[in-house]
Parts: structure tokens; C-alpha cells; sequence
């Protein structure tokens, strides 16, 4: 809709641009703001780290996201390759900034000694809402778009001539409700059960763009009538059932080894 927000001389500000940035900032911001209000026995990481921790993930997230999409579009950068580095334009593939991302806050957590699960548990429902703020700038860039339509919220983008499903905003939707719905688990219950939220987190977000894809018209088939981010929504639906079933069997332990030890004291 409106990929180029203004221009000032040779400054040009892209809209995909800055709400990339605004992701970041929403969720670096928030997820500090709520580990100062947190008891600290369940902090994980501070809200000073956080800001480094969000730094991270976005670096590797946008560099995982490139490599995916012109892993995928390789055509259209195999005579232009310095096109690849053009990243106001768009052409970013979330589960290849999720790979990427996952990748980076493991290795800052390895280094800095901080329990890689309970961080992400931590910080999950704010790169639920990072993303979502993420989904709208790819809305405002044209990208991402849906079906063509002629339902009452179909929107017509300049170049096209017809009116498509905005599952940009349907997507960001989703995703606003999976940032309320993590944030309220974010309890001592679920906490002390490490890698669960983080599971939960896989299962809402592998069914949401497991169902947003049927109504996506710039995806392709990949195997047995599915696309390939169906694919990977369902493995990663089957990951996060497997953190959820270990984060059970892993309290269960703990439980039971708390209670030996207290018999034997």
C-alpha cells in the first residue's frame, strides 16, 4: 500500500523498514519492561540483556529470512546480486528468520551462561508481538498477499487488478492474540516447567500459518497439495507438542526427586 513512506532529498524512508525497526523496539522494550516487574526468582535474563538478546535475534532473523527467501527466488537474484542485500524492498520469509533467530539466541545464551529454555520462555510472547508488528509492514509493503476476493475486507494494491485477502493483517491478528494469550501463561506454574511456553508458543503459531496458507495466493505447492510453510508449521506443531510432553515429564521428575530427598532428610 504505501512501501515508500516519505522521501526528504536523497533520504528515502521505507515503511517495511521501519516497522521492522518498530518490531524490534516494541519487543525489546516490553519483554525488559516486564522482566523488572517479574519475581526475580523467574527472570531468566534481565531487562538489560534483553535489549542485546533482541539485537541478536533481529540480526540473525534477518539474515536467516534473506537467505530462505532468495534460497527460494534464486531466478530473480542470479543476475542482480547485490539485489540480495536490498532488504527495503521486502523479501523476508519468516520461518528463515525463525531459523536464524533460534540459531542466535542460542549462541548468546551459550556464551553469556543463561538457560537457553527458560530465556525463551521469558521472551516469547514478545517476538509473538514483534512479528505481528513485522505482518503489518509487510501489508503496507504488498507482500504476503492473499487470494483474490471479493469479500467486504479485500483490499486492491496498486499494480494489481484485482482486490486480494489481506492475510497480512489476518495473520497479525493471529498473532496479537497469541502475544495476549502467552503473556497471561506467563505464570509461576508454567515458568518453572522450562521449554513449556515455548512449546505452546510452536503449537499457536504452527496452526495459525498452518490455516493462513489456504488462504495465501503468492504460495506454492510443494508436497501432497501443501506448501512448504504448511510443511514446516507442521513440524514445528510436532516440536512444540514434544517441549510440552517433556516439560510435563521433566516437572513430574523433579517433583518426585524433591519429595525422595525430603524423605531421606
Amino acid at each position: 500500500m504505501f512501501p515508500i513512506l516519505f522521501q526528504w532529498g536523497p533520504v528515502t524512508v521505507y515503511t517495511y523498514g521501519l516497522t521492522v525497526a518498530l518490531a524490534y523496539i516494541c519487543a525489546a522494550y516490553f519483554s525488559s519492561q516486564a522482566a523488572r516487574r517479574m519475581p526475580p526468582k523467574w527472570v531468566a535474563i534481565s531487562a538489560e540483556q534483553l535489549w542485546d538478546f533482541t539485537s541478536v535475534i533481529l540480526l540473525g532473523g534477518l539474515v536467516g529470512a534473506r537467505i530462505f527467501f532468495v534460497g527460494l527466488h534464486w531466478d530473480l537474484f542470479r543476475s542482480s546480486f547485490l539485489e540480495i542485500f536490498a532488504l527495503w524492498n521486502g523479501g523476508l520469509v519468516w520461518y528463515g528468520g525463525f531459523i536464524g533467530g533460534w540459531i542466535s539466541a542460542w549462541l548468546y545464551t551459550r556464551f553469556s551462561r543463561l538457560d537457553f529454555w527458560r530465556v525463551l520462555d521469558q521472551f516469547i510472547p514478545f517476538a509473538a508481538l514483534g512479528h505481528a508488528i513485522g505482518r503489518i509492514g509487510c501489508f503496507l509493503n504488498g507482500c504476503c498477499r492473499g487470494l483474490p476476493s471479493t469479500a467486504w475486507c479485500a483490499v486492491t494494491f496498486p499494480g494489481s487488478a484485482q482486490p486480494v485477502l489481506p492475510t497480512q493483517l489476518f495473520e497479525a491478528l493471529g498473532l496479537l492474540v497469541i502475544y495476549g494469550f502467552l503473556r497471561g501463561l506467563q505464570t509461576k506454574g508454567i515458568l518453572e516447567k522450562r521449554g513449556q511456553l515455548f512449546g505452546i508458543y510452536l503449537v499457536s503459531y504452527g496452526t495459525l500459518r498452518f490455516l493462513i496458507e489456504f488462504l495465501r495466493g503468492d504460495q506454492s505447492v510443494a508436497w501432497l497439495g501443501l506448501t512448504l510453510q504448511q510443511l514446516i508449521s507442521i513440524g514445528l506443531f510436532v516440536i512444540g507438542l514434544f517441549l510440552i510432553a517433556r516439560s510435563q515429564t521433566s516437572d513430574i521428575r523433579h517433583q518426585t526427586s524433591g519429595k525422595t530427598n525430603g524423605n531421606e532428610a
